[in-house]
């Protein structure tokens, strides 16, 4: 420790000859800042590797001129961080793995929104470590950035951030597993919620792999029968409507894809969400089912208007003037339906590189539009950014794109509609 206070003194005074004010108003702080520091980092190493072999022993420091150099020992299998995040999430999700018990949906939520704060964690030192890249790092503010960390810390509202380094692996692998392990186990029943925090979950962790798979548990996987013991399961039927992906679940694990770089992966996610039969049949119940109940409904209301308005005239009998008044409101009332239902159908101001290919029915262009945008969104990621290069790329991602494409009736870079090409 004394070591070390003498080498963070020496390096401050080396900083201090280029600003000498602002050095001798500051030497005290930054020697009780070392001070605090050394005695921090003393407590941690001796505290974390106590049960580390003897060979090891504790972070070795050498000094050159103004520069500390540190050499932290060899990690064992279970780092420090790994350790903490056990105790805090594994002691929760130990309940809910327990094969013989139904867990409830508040107890599985308290075990995901536990991984959920540690992701968000790991996701806002990682933006942080992306906006310090280039910024000029020394000894000396090093110690004079430590009392602004420390008060920092005490601001209300703040988030804290784990640093970066091989523990921070350990602990993103422990965060990804456990919530893996928690939304797959047989016992759990998957709730859009709880599907909602895994994506989010994975998502800020960077590691979409398993959306597939969940998406297919999601719709397929056997629902435990409550108050059953031992525990009986039910299988579902996986084509009903409540069984599909929400729309903003599919986005945002697009969006998590689409950040790797991983094209079979968004196809699959893509696949196994909007392209799935239970979101067709949501889609219809939840929009559709009400304007045809109103489609097959107008025949009859519009004869009994019809028959209404022919006791109002006296030119004709009344037989025959009900069925004027009935071919003329129904021709009315139909010719203004498939109209609106044309102009909504071929709508293409929302398609930015993928559109519909010619003779596509227009009810499936309807029941297949978000499947095309999420299509759409894939297209314009691996593309070129600026609308003045599109039509240039090339490579085999982007022929298979392409190809993929073709093959569900959609087309990519539509010649009439780029840029003045109209």
């Amino acid at each position: 420790m004394r070591h070390c206070l003498s080498s963070s003194a020496h390096a401050f005074k080396v900083h201090a000859k280029t600003t000498p004010s602002k050095g001798r108003l500051a030497l005290g702080r930054v020697q009780r800042l070392a001070r605090c520091d050394c005695l921090r980092r003393h407590v941690l190493y001796s505290s974390t590797w106590t049960a580390s072999p003897p060979e090891q022993g504790l972070p070795r420091t050498e000094t050159t001129g103004a520069t500390v150099a540190e050499h932290p020992p060899a990690t064992s299998a279970r780092s420090a961080l790994a350790i903490l995040l056990d105790a805090e999430i594994l002691n929760k999700a130990r309940t809910v793995l327990q094969p013989s018990v139904i867990p409830g949906t508040t107890a599985v939520e308290e075990v995901l929104r536990a991984c959920e704060q540690f992701a968000t964690l790991f996701a806002d030192d990682g933006q942080h470590d992306t906006q310090n890249v280039g910024a000029e790092q020394t000894p000396a503010s090093n110690l004079l950035s430590l009392e602004e960390s420390q008060d920092s810390s005490k601001t209300p509202g703040q988030k804290p951030t784990i640093s970066k380094g091989p523990a921070k692996g350990a602990a993103a692998q422990l965060v990804s597993s456990t919530a893996y392990k928690v939304i797959t186990a047989p016992n759990v029943y998957i709730t859009p919620e709880l599907l909602a925090m895994y994506v989010n979950i994975q998502s800020l962790l960077g590691r979409p792999w398993s959306f597939p798979e969940v998406f297919g548990l999601y719709a397929s996987k056997a629902v435990p029968k409550p108050r059953s013991n031992p525990i009986e399961y039910t299988t579902p039927y996986p084509n009903k409507p409540s069984a599909h992906i929400p729309l903003p679940i599919a986005k945002n694990a697009l969006a998590a894809a689409i950040k790797t770089k991983q094209l079979p992966l968004c196809f699959d996610i893509i696949n196994s969400s909007v392209c799935a039969p239970a979101y067709r049949v949501s889609k219809f119940f939840h929009r559709a089912f009400a304007p045809v109940c109103g489609v097959v409904m107008t025949p009859f209301a519009v004869y009994r208007l019809a028959s209404e308005l022919s006791t109002y005239q006296t030119t004709m009998d009344s037989p025959m003037a009900t069925q004027v008044y009935f071919a003329g409101i129904l021709a009315y009332v139909g010719f203004t339906a498939t109209i609106g239902f044309v102009a909504i159908t071929t709508a293409n101001d929302q398609m930015d590189r993928v559109t519909w290919a010619v003779g596509t029915p227009l009810r499936e262009r309807w029941m297949r539009e978000e499947e095309r945008m999420l299509i759409d969104r894939v297209a314009g990621a691996w593309g070129f950014q600026q609308r003045w290069r599109r039509g240039e790329e090339e490579g085999q991602d982007w022929e298979a794109l392409r190809e993929w494409i073709g093959m569900r009736g959609m087309v990519l870079d539509k010649t009439d509609l780029m840029d003045g090409m109209e």
